[in-house]
């Protein structure tokens, strides 16, 4: 998408819109998920010599706009925090630890997977099997409204139970950030002088009717 010439008169008043600042972190978050979708694509397609090293680009790239969003979100605040349940922790036991077959015998009503494979190195058949812990596994995030658009930052789980300021509210699986829908991205060229205009402090905030 060719960037507005409105947006490009306000940047250089040093004039800022929520909208903008949305657009931008749109941009740059679905740049990152395009790579991220190539990477699976990769990881899904057929093996061949520059495989590995698509792999790393895509990944590096994925990482550099991801990085972007993370530097925007930085001078925006939070809303709160959602908490979002995505299944009981789990572990894997393999048939060549100490414990396994103690293991295989008490948690049999605990085991949902078993399976096994052949390993080359050690010549040998190995076994494993996964089981539950008995305790629920949650992902977390920063909840961020911004204009008419909302985003999700992931923290850990000790972040989250130690902030004491904002709300943490529980989501299910479903649950998925909104905004516009836009047809195009903001050029990189102007999403990169957002974000040195927002990091200079010096902008004021503006509304358009």
């Amino acid at each position: 998408m060719k960037t507005p010439n409105l947006y490009k008169e306000l940047i250089n008043e040093k004039k800022i819109t929520n909208e903008i600042i949305a657009e931008c972190i749109y941009s740059v978050n679905k740049r990152a998920k395009n790579y991220r979708d190539k990477i699976k694509e990769y990881k899904n397609g057929k093996f061949h010599q520059h495989l590995e090293s698509n792999i790393e680009k895509a990944e590096e790239e994925m990482g550099k706009y991801y990085q972007l969003k993370e530097e925007f979100l930085k001078v925006s605040t939070p809303t709160l925090i959602h908490k979002q349940f995505i299944g009981e922790e789990k572990k894997r036991v393999y048939s060549y630890e100490k414990n396994y077959e103690k293991l295989l015998k008490e948690k049999t009503n605990d085991i949902f997977w078993k399976n096994s494979y052949y390993d080359y190195d050690k010549d040998m058949e190995i076994e494993f099997f996964d089981y539950h812990l008995g305790t629920k596994k949650y992902l977390y995030f920063l909840y961020y409204e911004i204009g008419e658009y909302s985003f999700h930052s992931p923290i850990s789980e000790k972040i989250a139970e130690s902030n004491t300021e904002l709300e943490i509210q529980e989501i299910d699986k479903n649950f998925k950030t909104h905004g516009s829908k836009i047809e195009g991205l903001l050029s990189m060229q102007f999403v990169k002088k957002v974000l040195e205009l927002l990091q200079s402090e010096d902008y004021t905030i503006v509304n358009l009717l």
